[in-house]
């Protein structure tokens, strides 16, 4: 139930165009959850892509399950299960069940087969009082819980999750989150997520991409405790009181460098260090200053991540 990359890159010619959506991807994890986090357009969507065969590396190679996502496609697809935010996988008018039957079928499951499994894993992901019910009556949360649930039909060894609590509420994440857990204990799971919470409470490694290459990686508390003594914030308007902070402007921003210790201070609530979270340092302290844009730097090596 391994995943590994090596040396991925993936380029796209758009109109005479080059874009490098990612730059030397390399990785090996097995078993637990990896989250891939990161700004949008980083290449994590990319990266779910290259490694469920939808799209093939440009250059290098990647493994799942010990099988190339480039010359074994067909056994890749058979060791994974893929979650997006799509909702155009189910037939809307058919029943959960009907649906998973339908998709049980395809992955060489018979009927029975499909219909037991089917009745299982809906019990499983929360949805036993709505098998008969049918698709289009399901809320975003229980669609959700029924892809994973169609994921999991032939008990894949790795699960690809892409974004899988976005627009959820906070009872249906946390509920999500439950099931990821459990299924974590036998399985490796891959992640993308802007939600932090998730990101801290179910992550046993978690991977940061930036501009298509992975600036950092290690566990919830490694990489706290990684991001140094200092950090910058890019901002549009110095909040008052931290004038003596600024260490460079243009006309487009403010550069303020703070003690990662204050830096809650900044949008008014005190963080202290030995409190810190990724969500205080990702979330709260950063994204609730209600600026247009921000960045958060390594005060040591220079390193620059965007949410």
């Amino acid at each position: 139930m391994s995943v590994e990359c090596r040396d991925v890159q993936k380029i796209y010619k758009i109109k005479g165009r080059t874009i490098e959506a990612l730059k030397g991807i390399t990785f090996s994890v097995k078993g637990g959850v990896t989250s891939i986090v990161g700004p949008n357009g980083a290449g994590k969507t990319t990266l779910i892509k290259i490694l469920s065969t939808l799209i093939i590396p440009t250059k290098g190679e990647a493994y799942v399950n010990g099988y190339s996502v480039i010359s074994d496609e067909k056994k890749v697809r058979e060791s994974i299960g893929l979650v997006t935010v799509s909702d155009r996988l189910f037939y809307f008018r058919l029943t959960g069940l009907e649906n998973l039957i339908f998709y049980g079928i395809l992955d060489g499951l018979s009927i029975s087969e499909a219909r037991e499994r089917g009745k299982d894993l809906m019990e499983m992901v929360g949805l036993g009082d709505w098998i008969n019910v049918p698709y289009m009556k399901y809320s975003t949360g229980m669609q959700r819980k029924l892809a994973l649930a169609r994921a999991l039909l032939t008990d894949p060894p790795v699960i690809l999750l892409d974004e899988p609590t976005l627009g959820l509420d906070p009872v249906s994440s946390r509920s999500f989150r439950e099931t990821i857990r459990y299924l974590s204990r036998n399985k490796s799971i891959l992640m993308t997520s802007h939600n932090m919470r998730d990101v801290e409470e179910l992550s046993n490694n978690i991977m940061v991409i930036s501009s298509g290459k992975i600036v950092t990686q290690g566990s919830p508390k490694e990489l706290v405790n990684s991001l140094g003594t200092v950090m910058e914030l890019r901002i549009k308007e110095v909040p008052k009181g931290y004038e003596k902070y600024v260490i460079s402007s243009n006309e487009r921003e403010y550069v303020v460098r703070v003690p990662k210790r204050i830096v809650g201070q900044v949008e008014g609530e005190i963080i202290k260090e030995e409190q810190a979270t990724l969500e205080d340092f990702y979330v709260h302290a950063l994204d609730t200053i209600n600026q247009p844009r921000w960045e958060i730097e390594r005060g040591r090596g220079g390193r620059r991540w965007g949410f």
